[in-house]
């Protein structure tokens, strides 16, 4: 299993909100959310508009979004024989869904997404919300089970995803620049602190109906993240169970670091997952990356 400087506590120098030293990984809290709803279901599209975009300014910053050489070809990881179209598999202790287009040529280094369900959720029902994109872009997507079904912890969970990132590199030719993870409502808590303290293992973050609170209140931002990437935020103006208030405190303060950041809003939009966001933010931070 590959041990990534920050996703694995016990290399991590993230400091909690109340030690100088890392927390040990059990007392990492489950970032829960007691909605029970299911990914995908009571879909309310609202009229998706971006608002607040700010494509900030990496070079005046010292940023770095991990693109490289516009003019070098992809880094990919080498993987080959891994299976095509859609399913499920199991890596150690790590059930995940998985979506790979007939498009996915071997020799060809691919973009990956892996998507974080939120309570109540699963995997495999978050990577059926980006199968069409998936296919019309040419990229796989990853939907990962957290241990318990409801939330995420940073005990299994946290050494789940970085299994699950070696398995994956392994099984695919994967451009290694171009991992983007995706979180919604409990995902999306949990990608904000993941994505962040491993922003030189994803390429680009994603997140939709999260809090970027448990990332601050555990000292991953803005002192804990590994260098700039692009990061695309959306949330419905009416959710009442994570406030879109979140959403506007994220971006500001992302973009006032000169990160990458683009806020899309559904207005009148509830807490129930809207995957009409996925192709803005998808070529948002493609086009970041470029």
């Amino acid at each position: 299993m590959r041990n990534l400087p920050c996703l694995l506590l016990a290399a991590c120098t993230v400091a909690g909100p109340t030690s100088d030293e890392p927390l040990p990984r059990d007392q990492w809290p489950d970032l829960l959310d007691d909605t029970g709803d299911t990914d995908g279901e009571g879909h309310d599209t609202g009229g998706g508009q971006k608002t607040g975009s700010d494509s900030g300014d990496n070079e005046e910053e010292g940023g770095d979004s991990g693109s490289g050489d516009t003019n070098a070809p992809p880094k990919g990881s080498g993987g080959s024989g891994g299976p095509s179209g859609t399913g499920t598999a199991t890596t150690g202790a790590v059930d995940y869904g998985y979506h790979v287009p007939s498009c996915v040529e071997s020799a060809v280094p691919v973009p990956v997404v892996f998507t974080q369900h939120g309570a109540g959720g699963t995997g495999a029902g978050m990577v059926a919300q980006w199968t069409t994109l998936a296919n019309t872009e040419c990229f796989i997507v990853i939907g990962q089970d957290s241990q318990s079904g409801n939330g995420w912890n940073f005990g299994s969970d946290v050494e789940g995803v970085s299994a699950l990132i070696d398995e994956v590199d392994t099984l695919w030719n994967i451009d290694t620049e171009r991992r983007v993870l995706h979180g919604y409502s409990a995902g999306a808590h949990w990608s904000y602190v993941i994505g962040l303290a491993n922003s030189d293992t994803f390429g680009g973050l994603i997140v939709y109906a999260g809090a970027m609170s448990y990332a601050e209140s555990y000292g991953v931002w803005p002192s804990g993240t590994q260098g700039v990437i692009p990061v695309a935020i959306g949330h419905g103006t009416n959710d009442t169970t994570v406030s879109y208030a979140f959403a506007e405190q994220a971006a500001a303060a992302l973009s006032a670091s000169g990160w990458p950041v683009e806020l899309w809003t559904v207005p009148g939009g509830s807490h129930a997952y809207d995957p009409a966001h996925q192709a803005a933010a998808w070529t948002f931070v493609m086009d970041t990356l470029d």
